[in-house]
């Protein structure tokens, strides 16, 4: 017999099967999903077994596998098919997405035992090598091990395995930046900058080592320039106490609709749209009970930072053990031993983050998306994947609903649901029965001409005094997602855009030029506005340190909490801040969006944005669905329960039709100005779009295979946008010159010709290509 196996390494030149022998003692004990070990060159490698069949197309002579790595199967036939899409659609390597499928102990040394059976059915000379009825395979020479695997095969003996490491430490290391200004010529420095950049908050060790591929030699040089920090943590994670579930609880009118919208019995995409406070939450309860009813499983993912207590409890008391929450908060001893119970059949929930994706439930019944328009749920980094529609494809392996659930969904995800490929569920009121009140908008640039210079309107500061003198909370919430340098002229709030896209110019101080991202336009750094020749220039930023600072000032006795990457370090910190504000323990929470999502604060009935501009200045075509989102669901904290809410928005952008359907909750609003000029420039829901870079050490080679990789394109483009090569943010890293064609794919051709083109580059060795689906 023969197994195809993908080698665990991770290196284009390798991203392929290969076939081995299964020698005859180890017949019947390999599976599709074991590890093994295989001689691959000049060494042994570990290896995933995708398939075992009785012929072998490959000509030269074919090796034996050596050994075998786990008792068992750790991945079935689904998980297998699921890497190959993810592989293929994603452009990964196999062995990376297959590896981030298994629990990280899976990724420490193994000690396998024998453990004898049946002593009866065995000569004495193998049984009297046992000691205690067990015995290390390493123990013995290589001969024997033959016969006792033979005798595995008969059931005479078991294998035991034992991980070496001590993997139930308590102690999580965390790895924050503290320099965000840092440049190195090494790419991979750069490239795990501009990833906690991105992600802004301490990110664990463990995960960039082992999950992001980021070497402890990088890491422990960083540390010694003092570009990042190491942050040590005791583990503690205990569920909030909160009211037990009442049985007798009515829903509303509306939740009720949406309860019973649902069929079980076949694949269905539907898109939950809630307003904040409207009680989604509860549905999800009903819709996997009814699940649990019919024998079945269920899958919820929400966003890391929302993995609370409150939603750990929240799932737990409602169904007891059979609830597993996947969080960053448990050792890796932990998320081994919730895989065990998942895998045993004893999990019929699993609850977490993008990666529970992946839980090993075998007869799943529905899956929830909760926030589905966060972008947390799609990993840019290897593996690349959307987890959003991995859910898809194991709901439609499984025949089952798929639920996205959101009060502000993608533009995408809308358009699908009205233009009925989803199956649209609308749920418009609070279930406290207390409306969601129109924002009020500010704007800073009257605020300026009246001589305030403060990050606090003259109206922002009299609510957040009025708040206090009542003893009621507020938020303060500052915009960091679109924390890009770019040109604003403060006098009339004219920001520097390309001529050429609908994205701002983004301001390069090396070069003193502002350059497009987009299509690669630029223009020398200006120093008067063009709309008004005010040289109020400005390169937008204010920090919450600042904001801390002035509401200190402004409330001298109050007690304010700052929940950002510089003063929370961890995530028990982070469930600190957040149990001492729920528990009215401080007056003010200033912070970035860490603090808007899904969070339930009944007294908070203040909510001040203080600049709403900011993330309509990211070079992203999404740029002012992103900003709709962050106001909705910011100013959706206020008022959650019996008190009346009131958000007021502070922006150099008043008229932008983001910001005012924000402001009156009005997503219906936004969605239709939004895709009139989504259409108008063929981009999502009407493209797909894809970032092509181009690697190489010799930059006119580099540039002469982007030109080559523009042309093959644009042969086949009709409708489809291609825009660029252009030069990287950071054009030469490490020696190394980079390029990027972005493509708004609209025929299939395109698409076809990039999956064409991919697989020529894996066997270059002077030129990389690397392609992210956006």
């Amino acid at each position: 017999m023969i197994a195809e196996v993908i080698i665990d390494v991770k290196n284009k030149q390798v991203n392929q099967s290969y076939d081995y022998i299964i020698p005859d003692h180890f017949l019947g004990l390999i599976e599709i999903g074991q590890r093994v070990i295989v001689p691959f060159g000049r060494i042994k490698r570990c290896a995933f077994v995708i398939n075992i069949k009785e012929k072998t197309d490959y000509l030269e002579k074919l090796k034996e596998i050596e050994e075998i790595v786990d008792n068992r199967r750790i991945l079935d036939e689904e998980f297998i098919e699921l890497a190959s899409y993810i592989s293929k659609n994603y452009f990964n390597y196999y062995a990376s997405v297959l590896d981030a499928m298994i629990p990280r102990a899976f990724k420490y040394k193994y000690e396998k035992i024998f453990v004898l059976e049946k002593k009866e059915n065995l000569p004495t000379s193998m049984t009297k090598l046992f000691r205690s009825g067990k015995l290390k395979v390493k123990s013995l020479p290589n001969d024997l091990i033959k016969d006792f695997y033979k005798e595995v095969a008969n059931k005479n003996i078991s294998i035991e395995t034992n991980i070496k490491r001590n993997i139930n430490d308590k102690i999580i290391e965390y790895v924050k930046l503290e320099d965000e200004l840092y440049y190195s010529k090494d790419k991979l420095e750069n490239s795990l900058i501009e990833y906690l950049k991105e992600v802004d908050e301490p990110v664990e060790k463990e995960i960039i080592l082992n999950d992001l591929g980021y070497n402890i030699s990088l890491i422990n040089k960083l540390v010694f320039n003092k570009v990042i920090s190491i942050i040590k943590e005791e583990i503690s994670y205990e569920d909030e106490e909160i009211d037990v579930y009442d049985e007798n609880y009515e829903l509303t009118k509306e939740q009720e609709l949406c309860f019973n919208a649902l069929d079980f019995n076949k694949y269905e995409t539907y898109l939950l749209f809630g307003a904040t406070g409207s009680g989604k939450t509860e549905v999800y309860m009903r819709w996997i009970n009814e699940s649990i009813k019919m024998g079945k499983e269920a899958i919820v993912l929400v966003p890391e930072i929302s993995l609370t207590p409150q939603i750990s409890s929240l799932f737990k008391k409602r169904f007891g053990n059979l609830v597993s929450v996947l969080h960053s908060r448990l050792s890796p001893k932990e998320k081994y031993e919730e895989w065990k119970k998942i895998i045993a059949g004893q999990i019929k929930i699993v609850v977490g983050a993008r990666s529970a994706i992946f839980a090993p439930l075998k007869n799943l019944g529905i899956i929830i998306v909760d926030e589905e328009h966060d972008k947390s749920f799609i990993q840019v980094n290897n593996p690349k994947y959307d987890g959003k529609d991995v859910a898809s494809w194991r709901a439609k392996k499984h025949n089952i609903p798929l639920v996205l659930a959101s009060a502000t969904p993608t533009v995408v995800d809308y358009y699908h649901a009205i233009n009925k490929d989803y199956k649209l569920l609308t749920m418009k009121k609070r279930v406290n029965g207390m409306r969601l009140e129109n924002s009020l908008i500010v704007d800073l640039r009257e605020e300026l001409k009246n001589g305030n210079k403060s990050v606090f309107s003259k109206k922002l500061k009299n609510e957040i005094i009025k708040n206090y003198e009542n003893r009621e909370q507020t938020i303060l919430f500052l915009n960091r997602r679109g924390f890009s340098s770019f040109v604003m002229c403060r006098n009339c709030g004219h920001e520097i855009s390309c001529p050429h896209c609908d994205v701002t110019l983004t301001y390069h101080k090396r070069a003193n030029i502002l350059s497009c991202h987009q299509c690669g336009f630029f223009i020398p750094n200006v120093a008067t506005c063009p709309n008004c020749g005010s040289d109020k220039i400005r390169y937008v930023g204010v920090g919450t340190e600042k904001i801390y600072e002035e509401a200190k000032k402004l409330l001298p006795d109050a007690n304010i909490i700052r929940v950002d990457t510089d003063n929370v370090k961890t995530m028990e910190e982070y469930n600190n801040y957040y149990q001492r504000f729920r528990n009215n323990e401080a007056d003010v929470l200033v912070g970035t969006q860490m603090i808007t999502k899904g969070l339930d604060f009944p007294n908070v009935t203040l909510v001040g944005i203080l600049n709403a501009s900011l993330s309509l200045k990211y070079p992203s075509y999404d740029a002012s669905e992103v900003t709709y989102q962050l106001i909705e669901q910011a100013s959706g904290r206020a008022g959650r329960k019996d008190k009346k809410g009131r958000c007021i928005i502070q922006t150099y952008n008043p008229e932008n039709y983001a910001i005012v359907s924000a402001s009156i909750h009005d997503y219906e609003e936004f969605f239709n100005d939004e895709i009139k000029k989504r259409k108008i420039q063929n981009m999502p829901p009407f493209s797909l779009v894809y970032e092509l870079t181009l690697t190489s050490n010799d930059d006119k080679l580099a540039s002469l295979e982007a030109s080559n990789v523009l042309t093959s394109l644009s042969l086949k483009k009709k409708e489809s946008k291609i825009f660029g090569p252009v030069k990287e943010k950071i054009f030469k890293l490490n020696d190394e010159y980079r390029y990027t064609i972005t493509v708004f794919v609209k025929e299939d051709e395109i698409l076809n010709s990039i999956e064409e083109i991919y697989p020529m580059y894996q066997q270059n060795k002077n030129v990389r290509l690397d392609i992210r689906r956006l």
